[in-house]
């Protein structure tokens, strides 16, 4: 094997002399994520150092909401024992005056997310109330950037200790 020194110095750096600049680890790291054709997807695979595959990856980000899809990819993620931030929603927390089968989802992610994370897998569910993307632009209230939410999930990966949840609501 070969490594190139200089990586392996920075890592040292950021790691041993600066540890409050550990953010820099992220450009070494491998992404799979999941919905990148728009929205918040998009945004973080132009970010990030994005891979075709799962088993590649050092980070699952579990964007793409497709019915219950989001919670059987964290529990393949987990049984690779990668670090995973699942894009949940606040939802589930609003009352709901009629069915709303994406809060049942959503809810599901919540929970699959909790047991997970109490069984030592490092996942986070970043809960997000609407932000702006093509998927709600028919939605006439106060939305987040995208560029906001991005940066949530940058402080979640740059957090020492696993989070194991973070709601952020315009």
């Amino acid at each position: 094997c070969t490594y190139n020194i200089d990586i392996f110095h920075n890592l040292l750096y950021h790691i041993c002399i600066n540890p409050s600049s550990i953010y820099r680890l992220n450009n070494y790291m491998k992404f799979y994520i999941t919905g990148t054709r728009r929205g918040l997807g998009k945004a973080l695979s132009e970010k990030y150092d994005v891979v075709d595959n799962l088993n590649e990856a050092d980070v699952f980000i579990n964007c793409k909401h497709d019915g219950f899809t989001q919670v059987n990819m964290l529990y393949e993620a987990a049984k690779l024992n990668i670090k995973i931030i699942n894009i949940g929603s606040n939802s589930p927390d609003e009352t709901k005056s009629k069915p709303h089968i994406y809060a049942v989802e959503k809810t599901a992610l919540d929970k699959a997310n909790h047991q997970l994370f109490y069984q030592g897998i490092d996942t986070t569910i970043g809960r997000f109330g609407y932000f702006d993307s093509p998927r709600v632009e028919h939605i006439d209230r106060k939305k987040m950037s995208i560029e906001y939410c991005v940066s949530i999930i940058d402080w979640i990966l740059n957090q020492p200790h696993k989070v194991k949840e973070i709601t952020v609501c315009p």
